[in-house]
């Protein structure tokens, strides 16, 4: 009867700890993935509320290889129909 009382103990024991550092991975592997992942709900170093702020690239002007041709401005004309 000990034995079986000491083994029962032993296996709850071992299913909390196994529980605990469980949720411990998840948590950790959660805000891994949230910091990867641009993090939406949590952000540490968040803005106050009501700033904005807008980046933009600089403009690129269009590359055009000479070998393709002129340009050539064209009317469009309207029938007489």
């Amino acid at each position: 009867m000990l034995h079986l009382l000491r083994f029962i103990l032993i296996f709850i024991l071992v299913v909390f700890l196994l529980s605990f550092i469980f949720r411990l991975i998840i948590n950790y592997f959660f805000k891994r993935l949230g910091k990867k992942y641009g993090g939406h709900g949590y952000n540490e170093e968040s803005k106050p509320e009501g700033e904005v702020h807008v980046s933009r690239s600089p403009k690129k002007d269009k590359v055009v290889d000479k070998s393709v041709g002129e340009y050539i401005d064209y009317e469009e004309v309207k029938g007489d129909d």
